[in-house]
């Protein structure tokens, strides 16, 4: 009994790591909640509200809030489901940050912060009459994610078993691992980066939409902080484009570096940034081989893999955790938005996952084979030595130092050349001068003095005492 007792004890950080999750919830609801709510007051004599409430636009708030983890929200005719990413990404960092300032740095811990977030995230479900749906599997995903995150660094965290496994993984796969963490974000950073242009170069069309609209200026805030949280969408989107399987907004609608074909579309401002019908760019297809490229060069200068058969292992590693990566967030960046054909929404992502995976671990091998392992080994050795001089001994002393004239009859001196002796000058001083200090010992001690600043190192026949 007594044996149970003690495993049910919590860890000593329990509650600070329960203040962690529920703060990672509540602040995400509250930035969706307080946008509806902004919005009603905005837009309150307008007639189209009809009987709309404070709880009804804080439920409204909260449903677009649990879509960030993959809940569904009924509208008239059909469901919404396009999950804000940006939300997402949101709570990922809060909750993180909310750990890291609070010290939740066991494994203990994280696992709480996890479970409180998930069932935070539940109960603001249902106070709301949102129930608990996948959105509860979306958040508690998104809180192990968080915590593994947290503990980044804190290898002393996981038990003695895995990080023994840890040390017995292949050089080649953990250098495939970081290199596809470094190929999914720079990815998803270039597909931004495309949506941000594309929406400069459009800027006429996207704010002709907006004016359309009449929105206010509080509303028109909203609006445009409502589709900054699906930028992480509309990179990925930007990324099917790129690749050539291309994205969907509604059925019958196609975009694709290939072409475009389009339909009419919802008056949302962004998507007038949308390439316009027969618009083909068939040279971007080899930006997915491109960035691979960049990536293994930035993997050769940073850490040069000695084998091919270490080289084979970080390119199968990267081909497995891009494809991984951007089937996971394809699917979630894809949904419907409406009923009829506005239910086909987004791209298909294991097919244009499949498709960046291949170009990147193209790109990727390519530059890893293209120098042999013993060229790529003795590159490194090469590096090596010529970053060897910076860390010289300071017990070197030039020999062209002249000797202190201030010790003409002194037997060594310590500021003296000729402290740095070698093993058998050292030997000779000892046996023909008992009573001065010892060379070797001195120059150790004392090495590189100056020689207009140490004081001579007398014998203790001559009454002085030894330096120290």
């Amino acid at each position: 009994m007594a044996a149970m007792t003690r495993s049910l004890h919590l860890p000593e950080n329990w509650l600070r790591a329960a203040v962690a999750g529920v703060e990672g919830a509540v602040l995400t609801w509250l930035v969706a909640v307080l946008g509806a709510l902004v919005t009603y007051v905005a837009t309150a004599a307008a007639p189209g509200l009809g009987n709309a409430t404070w709880s009804s636009t804080a439920g409204i708030g909260t449903g677009w809030w649990t879509m960030a983890f993959g809940g569904r929200v009924p509208v008239e005719g059909g469901t919404a489901a396009l999950a804000p990413l940006g939300i997402t990404l949101l709570a990922l960092a809060l909750l993180r940050g909310a750990m890291r300032r609070l010290a939740v740095d066991t494994l203990a811990g994280a696992a709480i912060s996890a479970g409180t977030f998930t069932t935070a995230v539940a109960l603001l479900g249902l106070t709301t009459g949102r129930g608990s749906g996948v959105h509860v599997a979306g958040a508690f995903a998104v809180g192990v994610l968080a915590a593994a995150w947290a503990l980044r660094g804190h290898g002393s965290a996981l038990p003695v078993r895995v990080r023994r496994w840890a040390l017995r993984v292949p050089g080649g796969v953990t250098a495939g691992l970081g290199a596809a963490g470094v190929a999914v974000l720079g990815a998803v950073l270039a597909g931004a980066l495309l949506v941000v242009g594309a929406v400069v170069s459009a800027w006429g069309e996207v704010a002709a939409i907006h004016q359309s609209l009449e929105p206010d200026l509080a509303s028109g805030i909203v609006l445009t902080l409502a589709q900054a949280a699906y930028l992480p969408n509309l990179a990925l989107w930007a990324l099917a484009w790129v690749a050539g399987p291309g994205f969907a907004v509604g059925e019958g609608t196609t975009f694709s570096a290939l072409g475009s074909t389009t339909e009419l579309l919802p008056a949302i401002p962004v998507l007038g940034a949308l390439p316009a019908p027969g618009t083909a760019v068939p040279w971007m297809l080899a930006a997915p081989a491109l960035l691979g490229v960049l990536l293994g060069w930035w993997q050769d200068r940073r850490r040069p893999l000695p084998g091919r058969r270490d080289a084979a292992l970080a390119s199968l590693t990267v081909f497995v955790g891009t494809f991984s990566a951007f089937a996971v967030l394809g699917t979630a960046a894809s949904g419907p938005i409406g009923p009829g054909r506005m239910a086909l929404t987004g791209l298909h992502g294991p097919i244009v996952a499949i498709v960046l995976a291949g170009g990147l671990t193209l790109g990727y091998a390519l530059v890893l084979g293209a120098r042999p392992p013993v060229a790529r080994t003795l590159a490194r050795q090469t590096r090596g030595r010529l970053r060897a001089p910076r860390s010289v001994s300071l017990s070197t002393v030039s020999p062209a130092t002249p000797v202190s004239p201030a010790t003409p009859a002194s037997p060594v001196s310590a500021a003296s050349p000729v402290g740095a002796v070698t093993g058998a000058s050292a030997a000779r001083t000892a046996d023909t001068s008992p009573t001065a200090p010892s060379a070797h010992t001195t120059s150790s001690a004392f090495s590189m003095a100056s020689a207009s600043t140490a004081p001579t190192a007398l014998s203790p026949a001559e009454g002085a005492e030894p330096v120290r």
